[in-house]
């Protein structure tokens, strides 16, 4: 099949989806300032498409589940990693966080498009059996460990925040009873 082809065969919404995710990836090479809760929405979007394919796929069984757990943990392992290999800050009083710009987002974002676009046409276009469900298994594998990525940068914003939230309340207590002011 010519790339012309699957250009023409490809949903309009997978082009709609490339722009809105190529705008989201070009935008985080500049630093911003995020609600924390925002900063959940994504995880819990690819976490749900996930989840939501394991289910629609009628050759998603309990290996392409397990599949799924290992690329999610795999990818909280590795979001853990980046975030804390990155220079953000938190603002406990605001919840927000400042994140510097940086192309990790638009290349995951891009490397998980490519990956996914290819996986769904191998998908969609496959008829031998064993391929498809080798297919439908790297798929799950994938969307857990992009999920995970998301989740585990997540986690350590969260925790970040939480920890200096408590160190806050310590700074509060400490200055109403000593009558310091002092920001922590």
């Amino acid at each position: 099949m010519s790339p012309v082809a699957i250009i023409q065969g490809t949903p309009t919404w997978v082009g709609l989806l490339l722009v809105f995710l190529a705008y989201r990836g070009f935008t985080a090479l500049q630093g911003s300032t995020s609600p924390l809760s925002k900063l959940a929405i994504v995880p819990v979007i690819f976490a749900g498409m996930g989840i939501a394919h394991l289910v629609s796929e009628p050759l998603a069984g309990w290996t392409a589940a397990s599949a799924w757990i290992v690329g999610l943990c795999g990818g909280i392992a590795g979001g853990v990693f980046t975030a804390n290999r990155t220079r953000f800050i938190v603002d406990p009083v605001a919840r927000t966080v400042m994140l510097p710009g940086s192309v990790v987002p638009l290349l995951l974002i891009a490397l998980t498009f490519v990956a996914k676009f290819w996986l769904g046409f191998q998908m969609a276009t496959e008829t031998n059996a064993a391929l498809l469900t080798t297919y439908v298994l790297i798929d799950a594998a994938v969307s857990g460990a992009v999920a995970g990525m998301f989740a585990g940068r997540f986690v350590t914003y969260w925790r970040t925040m939480t920890a200096c939230s408590g160190l806050l309340d310590v700074g509060d207590v400490s200055s109403a009873s000593s009558g310091n002011t002092h920001a922590s």
